[in-house]
Formats: C-alpha cells, structure tokens, sequence
C-alpha cells in the first residue's frame, strides 16, 4: 500500500498533467485562432485557466523566462504569458544567436543564476536556435508552479476595473505577423501615474485570435515586453531613446537576420583562416567552431541600393544543420515602436538581399556557393524607450563601476552605440569593469505592485547599450521574480521594498540560494575619477560627444585640435543658425591647435552670435587674445581644480581642458538665461 504522502504525490502529479494539458491546449488555440463552431469549446479553455496568480509575467523573451522561472522556484504561484508560438523572443524569434557576455576580471560569466543554468548547456557563446528553444522549454517545464501561455492575440493590463488599451506597443504585444483590433489600441498618451499617489495593476486580460479574452489577477506583475508595452499602457512614464542625451530621439539601426544556407565544414574553415592572420584591438574578429566576428573593412566596401541600409562586419553563428545566421544588416530610420515602419524595414532588407548575396559571394573567402534561405521572424530592434524608474542607471554609473545597496544584478559589456544615422559606425563610449544594477532601475514610478525588466527598463540611452545585453536582462529579470515573492510574504509593495535594508539582505538571500552571484562589487572607481578635468569629461560623455573605446582612453592631457574643439562645441551649441555654425566650424577647424586665448575668443565670439550683436562680433575677433582670456579668468572659468601653472593664455588647450572650459562656459551662459542648446 503507498503511503498517503506518496498518494498524494501522485495524486499532485496527476493534477498538474492536467493542468500544464489544458494549459497547452489554451495555447494551441490562442496559436492557431478557433472557428464559430468552436466557440463554446474555446470558452471552456479559457475559464479552465486559474483566475489569479501570485506573479504574472508578460513577455516570453529570455528576461521574463527568468522572471516567471525565479519567481516559480521560490514558491508562487506564477502565469508567463507571450504572444509568439515559442519562447525566447529575441533568442528564438529574432535569431540573436550570439550573446554579448558579461565577463568578470577573471574572464567568468558575471551574475550565474538561470542565465548560468542556460549557458552551460551551450557549446560556444553562438548557438543552434533550435536548441536554445529545446534548453529554454525544459527550464520552464520543470517548474511545477509556473504556467504558460503562448500565442496570445495580444495582453492588457488590468486597473481597476477597467483593461486598458496599448499604447504605440512594440513587436512583443503587436507582433508584426497580425492585426490588432482598433479598441485594443490608443494613439492617446495614457495619464501618467504618480508617486505621489502609485496605483496597483490588478491584473491582464488576454486576449485570442478567436475574439475571446480572459482577465486574470495577480499579486504582482512583471512586465519583460521588449518596449515596456504594458507599463506603457498602464501609465508609466518614459523617455525616447536618445532624448535625455542627443535631445531628440536617435535609435540605433535595426537589423534583420537572415539565413545562408550551401556553406561546407570546409568553407567555414575558410572563413576562419581569412581571419587568422589580421589584428583587431577589443578582439572584434575571430573564429570559432560556431561563431565568426569580422570582417568589418571587406564589409566597408559594399554599396547597398539605398541610404537606409549599411553593413558593418559580420557576426556569423553556425548553425546546427550546417547553415549560418548573419547578423550585419542595418535598417537606419526605423521606428520600433510602429508596426507600418517595421514592416518597411523587414521589406528594405529582404530586397536588398539578393544584391548583398553577390557581394558576399565574390568577397567572403568561403561564401562563393552560399545562398539565401530565409529570414528571422522578428526584426532585431536595439532601442524605442526607456521607463521612468524610481532610479535611472547612468553612464557614471557604468563607467566608474558603482555598487548599490539594492544591488539586482551585474554587468562588464562595453557601452557599444550601434550606428544611429547612416553615416555614423558607433561609438564605444568606454569599458566597465563590473558595475552594479539597482533594483530601483526596475520599479517605474507611479506604482505599487509593477516591475519591468528588459532593454526599456530604468537605464540612461548611454548605460542602455551595455544594460540591454541578454545576461543582464536575464539576471535582472531572476532578481524582480524573487523580490516579487519576497514582497509577498512581508506585505511589501514595489514602491517601498529598495528602500528597506532587512527586505534586500533577504533578496540577497534569496537570490544567493537559487545561485546568483551577488555579493558587493568588488570593482573600484578607474584612476581616472582622480584627473583634474573629469568633471569636464563627465559632461561631454553624458552628452555623447565622447568616446574611450575598450580601453577607457580619452587623452585628457593631450591637446585638442580646432577641428574638435568646433565639434563639441557646435554639440552644446546646438541652436545656432546655419551660417553662424559654418564660420564657427571654419573659422576653428583651421586650427591645429588651440591655446586657451584662442578658445576663449572662440567662445565670445559665440556669444556674439547668440546676441546678433555684429558690430560686437568684429571687435570680438580683432581683440587680443590674452586680454579676453583674462576676461574669462574673471569669469572663474579657469579656477580650481585647474592647475594653476595651466591657466595661461598661451598654454596649449588639452581635451581635458576643453571639456572643463566647455562645461563651465556652458553653465556660464545657462545661469545667465543665455541658453544655447
């Protein structure tokens, strides 16, 4: 006879049979949509589904898999609701096959926990898309207290009473492969909410191709939509991304994935040859059994058939059938949060395929057989929006290493800002060496019970490019699915918990238990925090005027020729007019070097400008420079900290120099309402 626990294990097992098999045939009919005649049948599924859940988590992407994973593990009940037919968005649906590793100075995969469990099972840092799919259906399935639903029509959040509609949603919630009703979508801002006063997301209500939906409640909701979609529709504040640095949006370049299929063990060697024998600094070429990183100047020489599209190397990952998923593409002008301008660039890059596929053929040592075999079913879009979060994670922050007290989780990928306008190749704007990110960077304000987690969380556009990165994503998403179980248990809200030292020693705690590497960042500040001129770095860097590349070199000590004094200068200057900024560009570039008098009659000369004063402006130029240098002296500009034995006319102007001129002369004009950006 078996025991009554043993019973009763069965007896669990049986029920959960059940319940993962209804669950599975919901989804089979969300994916598939139900005919009239099986309308009564699709109300029976749907009602079978519990109507509340401790944790619920839209979006399927690899951060909400590991949101609905963690929150599962310690104990709550938890739905994961995604609107593709399999998990892993990006990974799957996007073919993003290769993951920019967070590594620690030892060269180990930061953070462990379920991105740890994931990467295991991987034989490179490239994979095969069907296995990632197999590795990330199991993790799931082994979770008896997580539910899936796949295939959904599209998701609201739930306040009140009342579901409301989306608003400009990304792919995840407004996959580009349907239509959306017109009541399920707004073009009209929702009001945002307030910290004053935060309000609670009861629940979502999903909805199927079918025409049926279902509303279900949870105690607290994960948003890990790629775009915030739902934060977004529930009144969460957000920035365009770029608006807090450029002062307007700038996305970085969309790309689509696409498949060559005709490649041999023997060409692929090919193409890891070629690559052997040239140097690249950050180890941006290379080869491996399954992945290639390279050639970026044979690249450099295509000319594609319109503007909007640019190659940059290729990022190549081997697949297990034997073909190969590239990923080089660049669609520029793309708005991610659109579905007519996605669909405008999936239809720029699959005609420039064929033209693309000639070139690659007579360029790529090993890809004169290859062919065309098809394209991702997602687009890969970098950046829409950033959330306004109780705390936003800055380039600082990044750069100089910061730890938080609510820590979540860590990242090392260099700040890499893909190209944003056609004729721009990125930017690296410099290398961490491990950083810390807040638990606040997830909590949008205005909410009591809301987190979000993805590329659209809490970050600044400049942090957002190292921030964004899978590892990151999945180990931010592990931290919220812990802490909303752990906000559960104590009576805690969102709003409250980061600020509360008990509840984070114990999400450490936690978090510690499911094998998350979380202990204080023992990286320090960079040396270079010390310089004299590094607040005058801090300010051209946030404004994205500045780069250090992989090895944080930004030669403050080095002088600075006029053609980029101009630059950063037109940069903070940015309301001039068209003429004024050509003589100011002219008259500068000229220049191989500037010394402080010079760039002191630069910048009254500008003034000049902003006054439209010329008679002014002529005697300005015909000044002796050592005199409006001493003018500015008067000003403060060059006091402490700068060197004493510097602040001469006649000294050469260094970057670090410009970059605290620029910032103080900037600030100089703002206090005096003389405002020129």
């Amino acid at each position: 006879m078996r025991s009554p626990l043993k019973r009763a294990e069965r007896t669990g097992r049986n029920i959960l049979f059940i319940r993962k098999l209804t669950l599975f045939l919901v989804t089979a009919c969300f994916s598939l949509g139900l005919s009239c005649g099986l309308a009564q049948s699709s109300d029976r599924l749907l009602m079978s589904l519990h109507r509340h859940y401790d944790v619920i988590v839209t979006g399927g992407d690899a951060e909400g898999i590991a949101a609905a994973i963690a929150a599962a593990r310690a104990g709550a009940s938890t739905l994961l609701i995604d609107t593709r037919p399999k998990l892993g968005g990006l990974l799957t649906r996007g073919w993003l096959n290769t993951i920019d590793l967070n590594l620690d100075r030892l060269n180990r995969p930061l953070n462990g926990g379920i991105f740890g469990e994931v990467y295991r099972e991987l034989d490179d840092h490239s994979f095969d898309v069907a296995t990632m799919e197999a590795i990330l259906a199991r993790l799931v399935g082994r979770e008896k207290n997580l539910d899936v639903v796949k295939g959904a029509l599209t998701i609201l959040p739930v306040i009140g009473s009342a579901s409301m509609p989306l608003f400009r949603p990304g792919q995840t919630l407004n996959p580009d492969d349907r239509d959306l009703p017109e009541h399920l979508i707004t073009s009209v801002q929702p009001p945002l909410r307030s910290a004053i006063a935060p309000v609670i997301v009861d629940g979502v209500e999903i909805h199927a191709d079918s025409g049926k939906s279902l509303v279900i409640y949870g105690n607290r909701i994960i948003d890990a939509t790629q775009d915030a979609d739902l934060a977004i529709a529930a009144g969460a504040g957000w920035k365009a991304y770029g608006e807090d640095v450029w002062g307007v949006p700038r996305n970085m370049a969309t790309t689509l994935v696409f498949r060559l299929d005709n490649i041999a063990d023997a060409d692929w060697q090919k193409m890891c040859a070629a690559l052997s024998g040239q140097k690249v600094s950050g180890g941006l070429l290379g080869g491996t059994r399954r992945s290639i990183w390279g050639f970026s100047d044979v690249m450099k020489k295509y000319t594609a058939s319109t503007d909007r599209i640019r190659m940059r190397g290729l990022n190549l990952g081997r697949q297990n059938d034997g073909s190969v998923l590239v990923n080089a593409l660049l669609v520029f002008g793309i708005d991610g949060l659109s579905c007519e301008s996605r669909h405008a660039a999936r239809q720029l890059a699959t005609a420039e395929l064929p033209r693309l596929l000639v070139f690659l053929q007579k360029n790529i040592a090993g890809m004169s057989t290859a062919g065309i075999a098809d394209v991702a079913p997602e687009l890969y879009v970098r950046t829409s929006r950033q959330i306004l979060a109780q705390y936003t994670l800055t380039v600082d922050d990044v750069l100089e290493n910061r730890d938080f007290v609510d820590r979540a989780c860590f990242g090392s990928y260099p700040l890499d800002i893909q190209a944003q306008v056609p004729d721009h190749h990125g930017d690296v704007t410099g290398k961490p060496e491990q950083y810390a990110v807040p638990l606040r960077s997830l909590i949008p304000v205005g909410f009591s019970n809301l987190m979000v987690v993805g590329r659209s969380a809490g970050f600044d556009a400049l942090a957002q490019s190292s921030a964004r990165t899978i590892p990151v994503g999945m180990a931010a998403g592990q931290a919220a699915g812990v802490a909303a179980v752990l906000s559960i248990r104590k009576g805690r809200q969102f709003d409250l918990i980061a600020s509360d030292p008990l509840f984070i020693s114990e999400l450490h705690e936690m978090l510690t238990g499911q094998g998350v590497d979380i202990a204080p960042n023992s990286a320090r500040a960079p040396v270079l925090v010390d310089h004299w001129a590094y607040q005058g770095l801090k300010y051209m860097r946030r404004r994205g005027q500045i780069s250090g590349g992989y090895k944080n070199e930004y030669w403050l000590d080095r002088p600075i020729g006029g053609k980029a004094f101009a630059n950063r200068l037109l940069n903070t200057c940015s309301e001039l007019n068209r003429q004024d900024r050509q003589w100011l560009y002219n008259f500068s570039a000229a220049a191989d070097s500037l010394n402080l008098g010079m760039a002191c009659k630069i910048l009254t000369c500008v003034e000049g400008f902003a006054g439209g004063d010329a008679p002014t402006n002529q005697k300005n130029l015909e000044k002796a420079p050592d005199l409006i240098f001493s003018d500015f002296q008067k000003r403060g500009m060059f006091n402490a900290p700068w060197p004493e034995q510097s602040a001469r006319w006649n000294m050469l102007l260094t970057r670090g120099g410009a970059y605290m001129l620029l910032m103080r002369w900037s600030d100089s004009m703002n206090s005096a309402g003389k405002s020129l950006n």
